[in-house]
């Protein structure tokens, strides 16, 4: 089998893997987005008061960081849906020109997204530990529970390590 045969089924590889990204960072531009205007604990709603229209929970530090992850995930995530819409339209002079220029785009598409899943699991703790401020036991739980992605993240990196 010829070398451009295996760097065409290497391109067809990388470019089917990338179909099923793609969905994964579209939902996370979805989803993150859709948190950014629903903001946990709600919205001051008093007539009266000056800072009515604003996030209840602004002054709280878990609320800020849930803010802060929320943008970032949201940022890698369409880093990496705009990342696979380049790869679609990706073409070489060369079949090895292609499959380099590809590869390096995935590569980046991939850890875009791979940020963005972490700053989701931090957004998704950090929220709910600004929501439950009230309930520290069950808040410390979530935020035990939401630390347990990492963990499922590295035995997921050392079976793909140990497997090559």
């Amino acid at each position: 089998m010829s070398s451009d045969d295996n760097d065409t089924r290497m391109i067809k590889r990388i470019r089917d893997a990338a179909q099923t990204h793609i969905v994964v960072a579209a939902l996370l531009v979805t989803v993150t987005f859709a948190a950014g205007f629903t903001l946990p604990g709600g919205f001051e709603s008093d007539k009266d008061s000056l800072d009515k229209g604003m996030a209840i929970l602004t002054k709280k530090s878990a609320f800020c960081a849930f803010v802060v992850t929320d943008a970032i995930a949201f940022v890698c995530s369409a880093g990496a849906v705009f990342s696979y819409f380049v790869m679609a339209a990706a073409h070489g002079p060369t079949i090895k020109e292609e499959l380099r220029v590809l590869l390096n785009i995935f590569v980046v598409a991939t850890i875009l997204q791979f940020l963005s899943m972490s700053a989701v699991v931090i957004a998704f703790v950090t929220g709910l530990y600004a929501t439950l401020a009230n309930s520290v036991g069950l808040a410390a739980i979530v935020c035990v529970i939401g630390c347990l992605a990492f963990l499922i993240y590295v035995l997921v990196f050392y079976l793909l390590h140990k497997c090559q």
